[in-house]
């Protein structure tokens, strides 16, 4: 029984360690294309924010357009490799 006690307190410790480094996270709040900014602008100094966020929006598509149905697996027959 000792042991069982000391498997969940052990357990409870990790898991509020974990929560509490999660928490602690710098990029709180942030969407995904503000952080993924500065490095496009690196990439591509010469796009406006706009056409950088157009970017991405293709590429995040499902239309057929963008790398958003190969890799969903929504596609025709399923993902890049057709299974």
């Amino acid at each position: 029984m000792k042991k069982v006690w000391i498997g969940v307190i052990a357990l409870v410790m990790v898991m509020g360690i974990g929560t509490s480094v999660y928490a602690a996270s710098p990029d709180k709040g942030e969407s995904f294309f503000e952080r993924m900014l500065p490095f496009a602008k690196q990439m591509h100094p010469d796009l406006t924010d706009t056409q950088i966020n157009d970017m991405l929006n293709n590429c995040q598509s499902n239309n057929g357009n963008g790398m958003g149905q190969m890799m969903n697996n929504s596609g025709n027959g399923g993902g890049m490799m057709n299974f």
